[in-house]
Formats: structure tokens, C-alpha cells, sequence
């Protein structure tokens, strides 16, 4: 608690709040939950975060903070910038704690123009989940197709463990199910899940499939065997032998680093990688 307390009180309360304004493309808004998180009031806190998010022990997690919220904080400018992503977590890790809920902290604003609306949402990852949430909160009636027999996409089988632990991932689409969102799980759209049908029952359809295909470089010998792509190596978890094998990541970004990390912990002393 004492390490809390330090961070949030580093935060200067900015009225301006580019943190919040220029670097969060959520618009969290960030003096605000922190200065709860001061008050000691964590419920109020976490019903703040969740005006504008629903995944905070995800982005407190792996968000690129220094690109956002905090690359833009008042007090990085001279110095350290305000940990945001530590204290966003501290705040889910809390409601987890404590035993609220988001059907604890959401207020429904249910329009008389979209009473008995019924929107299908194709696929489960993160933005799926977030626009059912966010539908389910203006008193929509809405159903979720996911491919696989679980939700969280990208989540679960695109950020390794070590990054992003499942059971935070677990406990996220829980929160986010219990407010009242349907799931039709194993539906693959265009084998056993046809859009023409569901265009029948609905009133619309969001598509959150995601684009978890590598982009081609275009180069020689980018098809030949070994040869993989990082998207694809992560999500489906079919990695070669490593033993004694150099391997090559090319590219720099937030993947490439989740593919050098995860072979680094799966192959042997004598193997050696690159990016």
C-alpha cells in the first residue's frame, strides 16, 4: 500500500489532464480516478474507469504507457512521468478484492429507441467484449459469436503469461458477462455461423474478428519451412524444436518482443536469437 500511495501522490491532479485528453485514445479519465485512489474511496475509483473502459486489469497490464497516458504526463516532462498503468491495476485488483462488480459501478442508460435491439457481435477478443458491454449498457440485447470455446481473442492466446495472466483475463470477461451479454461459443463465420441469417434475427452486427494474419514482407524465402508468422506462432502455440537453433525475429514492436520472449523461455542455453 505504501508503494500506492507514493504513486498517487506523484500525481499533480492536472485540470488540463493531457494525460487523459492527448494520451489515453480511451479518454480515461485519469486525475480523476487517481485522486479516489488518494481519498482511499477504490469503489468510486474503479466506477470512474469504468465510465470509459471495461478492461482495466488488461491496459494497466500491457497498455504502451510511455507512448500514451504517461508519455504524455505533466511530470515527465522533467522527470518520471505518473505510473498510470500500475495504479489502473491496483484499481481492478481491488474491486477483485473488495467484491464489487461492474453491475456494482455501471449505470444503465437504456433509450426508449432501443428497447428490445438485439445486436450480434462476431468475436470475442477485446473489442467485441468491449462493445458488448458498452451496448449492454445502453439496455441492448446482445449476443456474442466466438470461433473457439472460450472469449478473450488476442488475450488469451496473442499475449503470452508472463505478460498477461489468464486468470486476469478470466476474471475480466466474468465481470463483463455478468452483465447480462449472451455467448454462442464454436461459431465460425462462414462454416456453421452465415451472416445472411443472422442480418434475420438482428438489428445489427458488429464484426470484431480481429486481423491476426501476418503481413507479407514480400521477400525471397519468407514461405519456405521455419518460416513463421508471429501472430499466428502465438495464437495457435505450434512452436518448432528450438534446441540448439538460432532464430531470427524480424521486426522490432510489441509481437516481435512477445515472440523473442516466449522462444527465449522455451529453447535451450545453446540456442540464440535475434531481432
Amino acid at each position: 500500500m505504501k508503494e500506492i500511495e507514493e504513486k498517487v501522490n506523484y500525481c499533480l491532479n492536472c485540470k488540463i489532464k493531457p494525460c487523459s485528453q492527448k494520451g489515453c485514445p480511451l479518454n480515461n479519465n485519469i486525475p480523476e480516478f487517481i485522486k479516489a485512489v488518494k481519498e482511499e474511496n477504490y469503489k468510486a475509483a474503479y466506477k470512474i474507469l469504468s465510465e470509459t473502459t471495461v478492461l482495466p486489469g488488461v491496459c494497466g497490464k500491457i497498455c504502451p504507457h510511455m507512448k500514451q497516458c504517461q508519455g504524455s504526463c505533466v511530470r515527465g516532462i522533467k522527470g518520471e512521468p505518473v505510473s498510470i498503468g500500475d495504479i489502473e491495476n491496483f484499481i481492478f485488483q481491488k474491486a477483485v478484492e473488495e467484491g464489487y462488480s461492474l453491475k456494482d459501478v455501471i449505470e444503465k442508460q437504456e433509450s426508449p429507441d432501443l428497447t428490445n435491439k438485439k445486436i450480434a457481435i462476431i468475436g470475442g477478443g477485446p473489442a467485441g467484449l468491449t462493445c458488448a458491454a458498452f451496448l449492454t449498457k445502453d439496455g441492448l440485447d446482445v449476443t456474442i459469436y466466438e470461433k473457439y470455446d472460450y472469449l478473450g481473442g488476442l488475450l488469451v492466446h496473442g499475449i503470452p503469461e508472463f505478460r498477461l495472466s489468464k486468470e486476469t483475463v478470466k476474471e475480466t470477461v466474468n465481470r463483463i458477462l455478468d452483465l447480462g451479454i449472451k455467448v454462442e461459443y464454436n461459431k465460425v463465420l462462414g462454416k456453421n455461423l452465415k451472416l445472411e441469417e443472422l442480418e434475420q434475427n438482428y438489428d445489427a452486427i458488429f464484426l470484431s474478428m480481429g486481423a491476426n494474419k501476418p503481413a507479407k514482407m514480400g521477400v525471397k524465402g519468407e514461405d519456405l519451412e521455419g518460416v513463421y508468422g508471429g501472430n499466428e506462432l502465438l495464437e495457435y502455440n505450434t512452436h518448432p524444436n528450438y534446441e540448439g537453433k538460432t532464430v531470427s525475429v524480424i521486426g522490432g514492436g510489441n509481437v516481435a518482443m512477445d515472440c523473442a520472449r516466449t522462444i527465449k523461455r522455451l529453447r535451450s542455453k545453446r540456442s540464440k536469437y535475434y531481432i
